[in-house]
């Protein structure tokens, strides 16, 4: 036997020895010193040739060797190596190599420089040896387009020089075309940018993954793998030294990724976006367009790739305005090919991740962009994608993971260039009749869904098979799909649905009377109204009349528009004999004549429509007149009479009237605001202040935001008349941030007003009276109503008023 294969025999059976002494499996001494079962089992058999000298270091780290035990082992295993049946030749000792790999960093990278510093604190730590745990991995993740690599690359050149082991990088290639990189062979090229000679790279993908692990084990590396498939195809290539870093890019966030550190990129704001264009396109031309460059950058959708390819093509056409693009773009059927320059391209880079999705999940993605809304649930995708909502959730989820789907809290969004991606794979690869069949279905079920949760809100209304649990349920739901069925009514309307268009206005009408200001109202009460004439309902036309009123005049301060629509309910009612529209009619005419403080008017109509409520036996409408009655006897001065009223219609809807528990709370801190005004009438501010904080708590629970606002307003000008000036001021200004919040221009101008009369009066508060009066007048802008008139009159004369008391001589 040749005296090699004898040594190697000896090491072999001293390793055997060494490792059943310290009671060790094969596996567990692999797994130790970062090698292969195969490795090791070889070369206890004698078969390796010339175990390297870093292996056998390992080795004897792993067997916990010292002393003259160590001495031993290193000793015939150097003596194998130089007893080897061949010669002794370079590949024996690789060259050190330093590898230094990474592209070059785009020039124009912007509104990144917050995750670059974070990354930057992060490498500073890894080089230190900080962390005393395996090498620090970092996973930039994303939508496609929204500059994963080149944050990753820019990141490695500057952090770079921190690892003097060298800079890798791996192109992973996670999608087609071409698919994935094998990690095998990513690991073969990661050795041999170490220095590892090709006949010397191991064959065996386990025994690649040692040796890279071996030789990163000491050495401060800076590794990048760039377009990651999965966990699986990134983690044979994680090196093993704890001064090692590594940037993964990846549509997906890899969470299998054990004890990885995640960097999520969100598009670019505004600022940064316009940044990127004036770096490429230059600071003259976009500051000779601001206003289309803005538009640019919202018509990209904030996302780099995109804005960096109009950029480049108005670099390289300098006899274009930024307005040319900017006007190619606003075409949505030709935006994704305009986007497009060279070899960068906004569809392909979308295609990449769709070519990757399972066929359900490429359904869901293609019928989704059918939703009309901002957001979506997975309930309304079940919908338009004809699956079960289980299901549905699901292929959402993978979407989310493959980077072309954005969460929003529980929900789902489409990025608008995604959304038209799948757009156009709706077109090119379902046909006509299942798109339509698709759209169908997704408006049906939103206008049956809308008509379930507006039926909780209606006054007796049996709801034991509904599919809400109670109306605070159903009011959620309309409030977060406000955008889809608002759009599925008006496509209802243009296709001529109107027994479907009445049916859900008119079901919506109880849940608006504790809504008032947080949907468009008068959009949705007059298709109502068309499709009722269209259908030759005249009975529909009335109610539908009187909810249009309401919507003019209460919830867009709309008083002669609103009178127009009760003046045409009222005759029509009369008309056809509807008892209870024409009482309607004549209580919201009535309170409208409270409004413009026509009175006895208002005495009249309301009168009239208590006693037609009561004949037709209607306790909630007569209930409702006497409200508008007793304030019209306020508006008198009749406030003790209007006081006693408004106690009967607070005891009324304290006890049970069939209203929903929310219409019912509303309903009752409604007749608390009355009875408040009332008692302010009498000059009982202590006991008006109670009423108007009690009233607003239940607006508050209630989610009431207009009504909540009001009982603020009211309460501040109860503690000012009180004297307690900080308080009403604090009140007062609270109630301008609602009504702000809901675009409520004319009583942000009354709120505005009234802390201008306490500015007067109480120079110490800080606040600018003239300022807020400027502000009021704006407010009021283009609102023309009497009380408008008079308010906006005032105004100006108190500003001219405060300007000659500043301009008088002491």
């Amino acid at each position: 036997m040749p005296t090699s294969q004898v040594q190697r025999d000896r090491f072999g059976a001293v390793l055997r020895a060494f490792r059943r002494e310290r009671g060790l499996t094969q596996e567990e001494l692999a797994e130790a010193a970062g090698s292969s079962v195969r490795s090791i089992r070889e070369m206890e058999r004698g078969r390796v040739r010339n175990p390297q000298r870093r292996t056998v270091v390992l080795l004897a780290d792993a067997l916990r060797l010292a002393g003259a035990d160590r001495d031993r082992f290193v000793a015939l295993a150097r003596a194998e190596r130089q007893s080897s049946d061949r010669p002794v030749g370079p590949e024996d000792h690789p060259a050190v190599a330093v590898p230094g790999e990474l592209p070059a960093p785009l020039p124009d990278l912007a509104g990144r420089a917050e995750i670059l510093d974070r990354l930057a604190t992060l490498a500073a730590d890894v080089a230190a040896g900080r962390p005393d745990t395996a090498s620090v991995v970092v996973v930039v993740h994303g939508p496609p387009g929204i500059g994963k690599t080149s944050l990753a690359v820019a990141a490695g050149q500057r952090l770079g020089p921190a690892f003097a082991g060298g800079q890798l990088f791996v192109d992973l290639r996670g999608g087609p075309p071409a698919g994935p990189v094998d990690p095998a062979e990513a690991l073969a090229g990661l050795l041999r940018s170490l220095g590892v000679p090709d006949s010397r790279v191991p064959v065996s993908p386990a025994e690649r993954g040692g040796l890279f692990r071996t030789l990163s084990r000491d050495r401060p590396l800076l590794l990048v793998l760039d377009d990651a498939a999965d966990e699986a195809q990134v983690r044979p290539l994680l090196p093993a030294g704890h001064r090692c870093l590594v940037l993964v890019t990846c549509r997906r966030p890899l969470t299998g990724l054990a004890g990885a550190v995640r960097q999520p990129l969100d598009l670019l704001s505004p600022a940064a976006g316009r940044l990127l264009l004036t770096a490429i396109v230059g600071a003259d031309r976009i500051a000779a367009e601001p206003a289309a460059a803005d538009q640019l950058v919202k018509l990209c959708g904030r996302l780099p790739l995109a804005l960096r390819i109009a950029g480049n093509r108005l670099a390289s056409r300098p006899e274009w305005t930024v307005g040319r693009l900017v006007d190619l773009l606003h075409d949505q059927r030709r935006r994704l090919t305009v986007l497009t320059a060279g070899d960068l391209d906004v569809r392909s880079a979308f295609e990449v991740s769709y070519r990757q999705l399972d066929p359900m999940t490429a359904r869901v993605f293609r019928r989704a962009s059918l939703i009309p809304g901002a957001d979506f649930a997975a309930a309304l995708v079940a919908a338009v994608a004809g699956t079960d909502e289980e299901t549905a959730s699901a292929a959402l989820e993978e979407l989310v993971e493959a980077g072309v789907l954005l969460t929003v809290g529980d929900r789902y969004q489409f990025h608008d260039l995604v959304r038209l991606y799948a757009s156009e794979r709706l077109d090119a690869e379902e046909h006509r009749g299942s798109r339509t069949r698709a759209h169908d279905r997704m408006v049906d079920w939103l206008l049956w869904r809308t008509r379930q949760a507006g039926a909780m809100f209606e006054p007796v209304a049996c709801r034991a098979d509904s599919e809400f649990d109670d109306d605070r349920e159903a009011a959620y739901w309309l409030d977060r799909e406000s955008g889809n069925w608002l759009a599925a009514l008006r496509d209802a309307s243009r296709r001529g649905r109107h027994a479907d268009v009445v049916a859900v206005a008119r079901g919506l009408h109880w849940y608006s009377d504790a809504n008032s200001h947080r949907h468009s109202w008068d959009e949705i009460f007059s298709l109502g109204l068309a499709a009722a004439q269209a259908a030759g309902s005249p009975h529909d036309e009335a109610v539908l009349l009187n909810f249009l009123g309401w919507a003019r005049y209460f919830c867009r301060d709309r008083n002669s528009d609103g009178l127009v629509a009760f003046g045409r309910a009222l005759d029509l009612a009369r008309r056809i004999g509807d008892r209870r529209e024409e009482a309607w009619a004549l209580t919201y005419i009535a309170a409208i004549q409270v409004r413009i403080g026509h009175g006895g008017p208002a005495i009249d109509h309301s009168h009239r429509a208590v006693g037609l409520f009561r004949e037709i036996g209607y306790a909630l409408g007569e209930y409702s007149a006497a409200s508008v009655q007793g304030a019209a006897l306020a508006a008198l001065g009749r406030f003790a009479e209007a006081a006693g009223v408004h106690r009967e219609v607070l005891a009324f809807y304290g006890r049970g009237n069939g209203l929903s528990r929310t219409g019912a709370a509303v309903a009752r801190a409604g007749a608390m605001m009355s009875l408040g005004a009332d008692l302010a009438g009498m000059g009982r501010w202590r006991d008006a202040a109670d009423q108007y904080d009690r009233a607003r708590r239940v607006f508050q629970r209630c989610g009431a935001t207009f009504s909540e606002a009001n009982a603020v307003h009211r309460y501040g000008l109860a503690l000012r008349a009180l004297g307690g000036a900080k308080a009403a001021a604090d009140a007062l200004r609270a109630a301008l941030a609602l009504y702000a919040a809901l675009s409520c221009p004319w009583w942000e101008a009354q709120t505005l007003h009234a802390l201008a009369v306490l500015a007067d009066a109480n120079p110490d508060l800080g606040d600018d009276a003239g300022r807020l009066r400027r502000r009021a007048l704006d407010r009021c802008g283009e609102l023309d109503a009497p009380e408008v008139r008079t308010l906006r009159a005032t105004l100006r004369r108190e500003l001219v008023q405060g300007l000659v008391r500043r301009n008088r001589p002491a």
